[in-house]
């Protein structure tokens, strides 16, 4: 391996690590910061609206990263189809993110209720494995534009299938919870 593969190897690695650091410490931001605001009705108002359309945005946008995944998985379409549809809708992934955690922390969670730590926690890991599968959609680009997903490698093919599992697991439990919260 030459140094220079190895150098942007090594950039790759410190790149994730820093995401992994700035997505924790935001969301323990907004856990903080909604144990200590109470705002007033109308921005809590205006909270709830944000929160719901970033919801909208956020997992739309995975739904779709996902869903082309899922074809490609299956062989209905190509790794240069889902690799648009990841540089197309990775923005609004993480838009909608900013924008759930940011109006959370003006949404006053009940922080003691179990119902409230699954949800947050479900957020939590949601977040770093959107960061993990940088990695994943990094090598994706490296993959010739007719590369089947059965051609990877089988550890590749179960890490992926995890990740997937694991995103939907969290952003659903997320939603759920809230639903649950909001109604409740």
């Amino acid at each position: 391996m030459t140094t220079t593969i190895r150098q942007k190897q090594a950039r790759r690695r410190r790149g994730r690590a820093v995401a992994y650091a700035a997505v924790t410490v935001a969301w323990a931001l907004t856990v903080w910061l909604s144990a200590i605001v109470a705002p007033p009705d109308w921005l809590h108002g205006a909270a709830l609206f944000v929160h719901l359309a970033s919801l909208v945005v956020g997992l739309g946008a995975v739904l779709m990263i996902e869903w082309h995944a899922l074809l490609w998985a299956t062989g209905w379409s190509s790794v240069r189809e889902l690799r648009q549809a990841d540089r197309t809708m990775i923005l609004p992934v993480w838009a909608g993110l900013v924008g759930l955690l940011a109006s959370g922390a003006l949404l006053e969670p009940d922080l003691t209720a179990t119902a409230t730590q699954v949800k947050l926690v479900a957020v939590l890991v949601l977040s770093l494995n959107g960061v993990a599968l940088t990695r994943w959609t990094s090598g994706l680009g490296r993959l010739p534009a007719n590369a089947r997903f059965r051609s990877l490698p089988r550890r590749a093919r179960v890490w992926f299938a995890a990740s997937a599992v694991v995103s939907q697991t969290a952003w659903w439990t997320a939603v759920v919870v809230g639903l649950l919260n909001a109604t409740g």
